[in-house]
């Protein structure tokens, strides 16, 4: 791993992503690339009568703020560098993905709930949806300068190779134990030999270390993660999401953008099919 993207807009929850993401950093050996979207809801024939170098006066004075932030969170020590995007925040971000070669996106949120969940989401929840490289979501301060506990819930699917392969890489470079899960519903359930006997083949299969396998079962599959984390005292809860666009999506929904917005633990997702809006 080399480069993680950071995404701030100053507020605390970006902040609580910037010391994650900085840790992670020192354990891995990486960069860290500090990036804000200035928004600007004006039409365009409204920003073209702006003051001539209204924008670049606003750009150099994020600049001077994102400086300040690495700085501030002694980032010094590490590789870091940063930019100030104009745009829309989640085009802006994936943008950045595509030029900047990021291997891990590592991004704040306060999540959310009822209608505005339905109807608008979050840009963390996006980034899950749509990222071409995995993507951790920090919802509280978070230390992350020793994980022990991994929590992976595994759906059993043959693409979920990749998915594995880069987890265990994370895994390795902290020596966690890694649980793999698959949690059993009433409305699909599975007979808990037969479960358990697919997991020792995955683990198996992908040279896994370190792992214990497991079955839990609840009345949702969220749900059923999140009690599972809490009961192995994880860390970090870890899983595959699709990537489902359009009405597949609304129809479907997706587990992994749903403990974005209600779990506590960090969140780290990678697409089954990674590529870009």
């Amino acid at each position: 791993m080399k480069t993680i993207l950071v995404p701030t807009d100053f507020s605390p929850h970006a902040a609580y992503a910037l010391e994650a993401a900085a840790h992670l950093a020192r354990r891995l050996d990486a960069s860290i690339h500090l990036v804000h979207v200035l928004e600007f809801s004006l039409p365009t024939t409204k920003l073209a009568a702006l003051p001539p170098g209204y924008i670049a006066k606003a750009k150099e004075e994020i600049g001077d703020h994102l400086r300040h932030l690495i700085d501030q969170k002694k980032l010094t020590n590490l590789p870091a560098t940063y930019a100030v995007r104009i745009g829309n925040p989640y085009r802006s971000i994936t943008q950045a993905l595509l030029e900047t070669q990021v291997d891990l996106v590592v991004m704040g949120s306060k999540g959310a709930s009822g209608i505005d969940e339905v109807l608008i989401g979050s840009n963390a929840e996006r980034m899950v949806r749509f990222a071409p490289c995995p993507v951790l979501v920090i919802k509280e301060e978070t230390n992350l300068t020793a994980i022990s506990n991994i929590v992976y819930a595994t759906a059993l699917r043959d693409e979920e190779d990749l998915v594995l392969k880069t987890l265990s890489q994370l895994q390795g470079s902290y020596d966690a134990q890694l649980h793999l899960v698959k949690i059993n519903m009433v409305n699909n359930f599975l007979a808990d030999p037969g479960v358990k006997q697919q997991l020792q083949a995955l683990a198996k299969a992908h040279q896994l270390e370190n792992y214990t396998i497991n079955t839990f079962n609840d009345i949702g599959e969220e749900e059923g993660i999140i009690h599972f984390a809490k009961e192995k005292q994880a860390d970090l809860i870890a899983l595959a999401t699709h990537g489902r666009r359009g009405l597949l999506h609304l129809l479907e929904g997706s587990i992994a953008e749903d403990l974005v917005n209600h779990s506590k633990l960090p969140v780290w997702t990678m697409s089954l099919y990674p590529k870009s809006e």
